[in-house]
């Protein structure tokens, strides 16, 4: 089980290869620009990002003014959330 962390808006190539190699027991943590791929109907967003477990960093989706645009699917964590998912996780994997 592994959480792929993606940090680059979905314009980057980064959610995309996250995904290809993201197996089934995996989860996705958006962080930073990362985001933007959690906003409803996002442009870019490969249609297989839902087939995981998708969480997002609150405090970076409340600095971009996104909280109301959300997908339902996403769970959003704090910080604490985060820590978390960490030691859920058997790694951690960081998508730049």
């Amino acid at each position: 089980m592994i959480l792929h962390t993606v940090n680059k808006a979905p314009t980057n190539t980064s959610l995309t290869t996250c995904l290809k190699v993201a197996g089934p027991d995996s989860a996705v943590l958006l962080i930073e620009d990362g985001v933007y791929a959690a906003v409803k109907d996002a442009a870019n967003v490969p249609d297989t990002l839902f087939q995981h477990r998708v969480y997002a960093l609150e405090a970076d989706v409340k600095a971009r003014g996104l909280g109301a645009k959300l997908a339902p699917q996403i769970e959003l964590v704090d910080y604490a959330g985060f820590v978390a998912l960490a030691t859920q996780y058997d790694c951690i994997q960081s998508w730049y």
